[in-house]
């Protein structure tokens, strides 16, 4: 049996510590949204985007599930910060940095109704459209995968950190095809179906990463 690769670059508590905090709220993001579904069925989940659970009876729920993502990102930033050592990684760790802001921004302010025109749009509503416009997390995902495969210790998983970032990749470009081009949302538009995969894709890199973060720390420190 071959033995196990060791990592370039060691993994330090810090990170490791990340790595499940990472998980964690990744995971917590996904059991809220997947649970607004059945809490608040009167937004249609084919059409209506996800930060219109924001506008119903426990809108306080979605507040928090978009914490909880922003905090998912940040920490996956940290978790794989020492295993970064090449340009294009730190651009992706500044990638997912401003997602996690645009995240965050997405959970202070409350959407408007899809409805709304840009004319009738609320202060709240136009920062809401900031911080999504923030999240570039699939191409961060992306830069960051191909700087991780750099070392070593990252090279027996480079399939499942390629798939998983490509996934979202597609699920962007799905989306973004599912946008009117006259603006104008209700039954029958895709976009809020296409949307919500998009967003939950994002936990499938975030596992990858964070899981493997985990796994090489554990690793004792002399093992090849």
């Amino acid at each position: 049996m071959p033995k196990p690769l060791k990592p370039l670059i060691p993994v330090p508590n810090v990170a490791a510590i990340a790595a499940r905090l990472s998980i964690v709220t990744g995971v917590l993001f996904v059991l809220i949204l997947l649970s607004l579904h059945i809490i608040e069925p009167e937004f249609d989940p084919t059409w209506r985007f996800i930060s219109e659970y924001a506008l119903g009876s426990v809108g306080w729920l979605m507040h928090l599930a978009f914490f909880a993502l922003a905090i998912s990102l940040a920490s996956a930033g940290v978790a794989i910060f020492s295993q970064i050592r090449t340009v294009v990684g730190y651009l992706g760790l500044g990638l997912l940095g401003i997602s996690a802001i645009g995240i965050l921004l997405a959970a202070i302010f409350t959407t408007d109704p899809i409805s709304t025109s840009s004319e009738a749009a609320t202060q709240s509503g136009k920062l809401h459209v900031l911080g999504a416009s923030l999240d570039w997390t699939p191409l961060a995902a992306l830069l960051l995968s191909f700087s991780l495969i750099r070392n070593e210790g990252w090279r027996p998983i480079r399939k499942s950190l390629f798939i998983t970032a490509g996934i979202t990749l597609v699920a962007t470009v799905a989306f973004i095809a599912m946008l009117p081009h006259d603006g104008k949302f209700g039954p029958g538009v895709l976009a809020g179906l296409f949307g919500r995969l998009l967003i939950i894709s994002y936990l499938g890199w975030l596992l990858t990463v964070g899981l493997h973060t985990l796994k090489l720390h554990k690793r004792p420190s002399g093992e090849y």
